[in-house]
């Protein structure tokens, strides 16, 4: 039998991948994702995912990021044991300073340095996976989640956004819809969550820098948020609950 050894970092997440560990998120990034998310904008959507897990006792946050949803989903549910995954140590590492600060130091989360697609978890110990703007890796969230466990799919509704994609572009485009849902799980509800809020000041950027946008953009045309105050923007959601059927 091979013995493994984890280095536990300071922050106390852990790496358990032979990657790198340098995808994903770099600092720049986990700082404006927290700077934006911390205003409370996201928050309806996170109490739309939240709702589902009261019952769960082990939940997966695959795909974490910085660790915004996966501490809020500890926070509500004290009883459950939350463990984070994401392929950035910058993501991992300040999930995991963030989770001290607000949930104590002894808190129900676990951060770990992972590709979603090799989860470190026992088959059939889980009893919701969330994912959360990540890839849907279907094969390994049914390998983890029990019978009857919850997939629990957060994405971009069509119109998510849309305010500051015409504050850059020439032309902005409604979102398209998910492609990569799951075949083999029962589809138990879809939900949508549509409000606007008031973005201020440098969020504007702070919010462009963590969509997808931020990368095929021009420079010229991401300036053109430096010359605006604030701007109304719709938050758009599509929320998926599948669950994991008993053979």
């Amino acid at each position: 039998m091979k013995k493994h050894c984890f280095d536990i970092a300071k922050s106390g997440y852990v790496t358990l991948t032979r990657a790198s560990g340098g995808a994903g998120d770099d600092k720049d990034m986990v700082r404006a994702r927290t700077d934006f998310l911390d205003t409370g904008a996201y928050q309806p959507f996170a109490d739309a995912i939240v709702k589902h897990l009261t019952d769960a006792q082990v939940v997966v946050d695959a795909g974490c990021g910085e660790g915004y949803y996966t501490n809020y989903i500890a926070a509500e549910n004290s009883s459950a044991m939350v463990y984070g995954f994401d392929l950035s140590k910058a993501a991992c590492d300040h999930a995991a300073k963030r989770a001290k600060q607000t949930l104590g130091q002894d808190n129900n989360t676990f951060f770990g340095v992972s590709s979603l697609f090799e989860l470190p978890i026992a088959d059939n110990s889980v009893d919701a996976v969330v994912n959360l703007f990540a890839p849907v890796a279907e094969q390994e969230f049914s390998r983890v989640l029990r019978d009857g466990g919850l997939l629990i799919i957060g994405a971009a509704g069509k119109r998510h956004l849309i305010e500051l994609k015409e504050a850059i572009y020439q032309t902005a485009y409604e979102n398209e819809g998910r492609r990569d849902l799951p075949s083999g799980f029962e589809i138990v509800s879809q939900e949508s969550v549509s409000y606007k809020f008031m973005c201020m000041g440098d969020k504007l950027k702070k919010l462009f820098m963590m969509t997808p946008y931020a990368f095929r953009t021009s420079k010229s045309d991401a300036d053109k948020l430096d010359s605006i105050d604030k701007l109304e923007i719709t938050a758009d959601f599509d929320i998926y609950i599948f669950k994991k059927s008993g053979k």
